[in-house]
């Protein structure tokens, strides 16, 4: 059998491709049936925060607003939002916020495109202001103040509020004093609960597993980003959201790491730090080993004495 020269190129071209694919398979198959087959999700046994003990929050924080003169707090979408009510809600440019009166029901303020989403999250409390797009959100505020009595007096704003609400809110006030909201926030959160603590330490069971697991899979001429990679495909299997990050060889000596591409090599120093999060709990793990021969490491950087021990989980 004869072929043209036409012929010849597309088979040499169909040739090269499988053999690309087949090697970038032979190498995702260690990473894909090695160590990462074995994981399972690991939550069974966990419980998240119930409806009643975030009630508690909020009447412990009114009870510290009280003692500490502060007539409301205004809380905006982050981990506070969360702690107080379970919702989680992105940030963006519009205001979405929970108004905690020392005295009272609390309120939400949220645009009236998003007040049927906002419906499905609100687990507890019933006062929904919504307002559209031509209208003042910082209004609305106040009129909560107002409509549970509050004139004059001080306003706790939360930490993590963004500038722009909180300075609208202060030009729509007179007679208000806006100060930290502090003294009721980490009033509450500072103490951990049996529940809280339940599930950080499951974060943190499933974070050294994934660490165990995303090491056996180390190998020389790794990068970083496959590193993580695997990472985050371990704590997937084991049911949560989660990553490690990781620096190679002279890069662990930068805090942060470095922007230079680098491989791992025999003898590197790896250092490693990452977690996950279950139900808004997060745990976060250092760690740091040596892969391959430590002698490698010491002789590479020149440090003349060092007792190198590998960390056990």
């Amino acid at each position: 059998m004869s072929i043209d020269r036409r012929e010849f190129l597309k088979l040499s071209a169909s040739a090269t491709g499988a053999t690309l694919f087949a090697s970038a398979c032979s190498r995702e198959k260690p990473e894909g049936s090695g160590p990462l087959s074995k994981l399972r999700p690991m939550t069974d046994g966990i419980v998240p925060i119930s409806d009643d003990e975030r009630k508690a929050r909020i009447e412990k924080a009114q009870r510290l607003m009280i003692q500490n003169k502060i007539d409301a707090i205004f809380i905006e979408s982050g981990t506070n939002l969360f702690y107080y009510t379970g919702i989680q809600w992105g940030a963006s440019e519009r205001m979405f916020a929970l108004v905690l009166p020392a005295r009272g029901d609390i309120a939400y303020v949220c645009p009236k495109f998003e007040e049927g989403r906002a419906r499905e999250l609100i687990r507890f409390g019933v006062d929904v202001r919504t307002w559209e797009e031509d209208e003042s959100p910082y209004k609305r505020v106040v009129q909560i103040f107002n409509d549970r009595g509050i004139i004059s007096g001080r306003i706790g704003i939360e930490e993590r509020v963004r500038f722009f609400l909180f300075d609208g809110i202060r030009k729509e006030t007179t007679g208000f004093e806006c100060v930290s909201a502090d003294p009721v926030t980490v009033g509450c959160r500072v103490i951990k609960t049996p529940a809280e603590i339940s599930l950080m330490q499951h974060a943190n069971d499933i974070t050294v597993v994934a660490y165990k697991t995303t090491l056996e899979m180390l190998r020389e001429g790794m990068t970083k980003e496959e590193f993580r990679a695997n990472s985050t495909e371990a704590f997937k299997r084991l049911g949560v959201t989660g990553g490690i990050g990781a620096n190679f060889g002279e890069a662990t000596a930068f805090p942060h790491g470095s922007i230079k591409a680098r491989t791992l090599r025999e003898g590197d120093v790896v250092l490693m730090d990452g977690g996950c999060s279950v139900n808004g709990y997060r745990s976060d793990i250092s760690r740091t080993i040596v892969f391959g021969k430590p002698a490698s490491a010491i002789e590479r950087y020149g440090i003349w004495s060092m007792k190198l021990k590998l960390l056990h989980f």
